[in-house]
């Protein structure tokens, strides 16, 4: 069995070093704060975040964990956000006594899934729910009657502003400020967007948590890793080539998983001990298995855009400098902010350290194969 995971939450022996990380989360929201993790996408936030929600829920902590990523609309704010609480909530009558008693613009409502269980759900009294509706949703983790301490983990934060319109990052702001019971961690992957949120002294939510910023895991430590899981299934990579698969994989966990487990699965019948040529060919393997969607990637971007990542696949330094601009062949810097800016929306693009990078190391190599400048 492959011993490397990617793509879902890492558990258990996947889960590797963070202590440092695991322990400072846990003790600012046990202190009563909250708090904004922000990392370049892959860097294994939710699954450190699962983390400290199994630690937390061993200290009686309730953790209430919403995405924020399908969210669309208010009502479907409302809908997934009641249902993430009643899903914590085992005393279920209960809790359709108290929406019945306090929320008057939503009814409880009882369905059943394919396999005969009943399930808890709302519906809208009023086609366009009022602030109080949604002000009174907010509060629920708060005004529930919990014996215990709540902790709310809100993922992919960012996304809250879809619903600028109706002003949710402010509301749910000013119903924090009136919660006693509860703290709250936010995280997301468009980290330009969190930190603009968390350190713009116009938003709403300047200066109401801690901020953490997740490095990069440690090098030794991924070394120890892949030397431990490859040796449990009888493989051999020496601290060089481990080394330089972390590098391959640009030091990102989740791609540090995923070129691991391609080496695995052509050298587990082949050969015991890993060498550079096999890490090279499950890369080239990788960005193949990817190509049709790397191509479609590089393709739907503007003539400017594909010249700055062309750019970045040498130097992420520097970018809006004269001597970058003539030596690159872009056009004014002015122009070259333009694209920055869509490449970070987008997630392309990341900013770590003063310097720009392409968030995917393998398209990045994909990037390089076309990169004549």
């Amino acid at each position: 069995m492959n011993p490397f995971k990617y793509g879902t939450i890492v558990k258990g022996d996947y889960f590797y070093d963070r202590v440092s990380e695991t322990d400072k989360i846990v003790n600012t929201l046990t202190s009563g704060n909250n708090m904004v993790l922000f990392a370049p996408r892959r860097y294994g936030k939710t699954s450190l975040t699962f983390k400290v929600i199994e630690i937390l829920e061993k200290q009686n902590y309730l953790c209430i964990y919403f995405d924020f990523l399908p969210v669309f609309s208010i009502q479907s704010f409302i809908k997934l956000y009641f249902d993430a609480i009643q899903k914590k909530q085992k005393n279920t009558d209960k809790l359709v006594q108290f929406i019945s008693n306090a929320i008057k613009q939503i009814r409880p409502k009882i369905t059943f899934s394919a396999d005969g269980k009943p399930e808890l759900g709302i519906d809208f009294i009023e086609s366009d729910p009022s602030v109080q509706t949604v002000s009174q949703i907010l509060d629920l983790p708060e005004n529930m009657g919990l014996k215990k301490k709540v902790i709310v983990v809100f993922d992919e934060f960012q996304e809250i502003t879809k619903l600028s319109d109706y002003n949710l990052e402010n509301l749910l702001r000013s119903r924090m400020q009136q919660h006693q019971n509860v703290n709250y961690l936010f995280l997301g992957s468009k980290t330009h967007l969190l930190n603009d949120m968390f350190n713009n002294k116009n938003r709403a939510f300047y200066n109401s948590a801690y901020h953490l910023q997740l490095p990069p895991l440690p090098e030794l430590d991924s070394i120890a890793y892949l030397i431990r899981k490859f040796s449990d299934t009888g493989l051999i990579i020496n601290e060089q080539m481990a080394q330089y698969l972390i590098q391959t994989a640009g030091n990102i966990p989740y791609y540090i998983q995923l070129i691991a487990s391609e080496v695995w699965q052509n050298s587990i019948t082949h050969s015991t001990n890993i060498s550079r040529e096999i890490i090279d060919e499950s890369a080239e393997q990788i960005i193949n298995n990817k190509y049709d969607y790397y191509s479609e990637l590089f393709d739907k971007q503007s003539a400017k855009q594909k010249q700055l990542l062309l750019s970045l696949v040498h130097s992420g330094e520097n970018i809006y400098s004269i001597q970058y601009t003539r030596y690159y062949n872009l056009s004014s810097p002015s122009t070259t902010q333009k694209s920055v800016a869509a490449l970070l929306d987008s997630g392309i693009i990341e900013k770590t350290d003063n310097k720009y990078i392409i968030s995917d190391p393998f398209f990045k190599r994909f990037l390089s194969r076309i990169a004549i400048l």
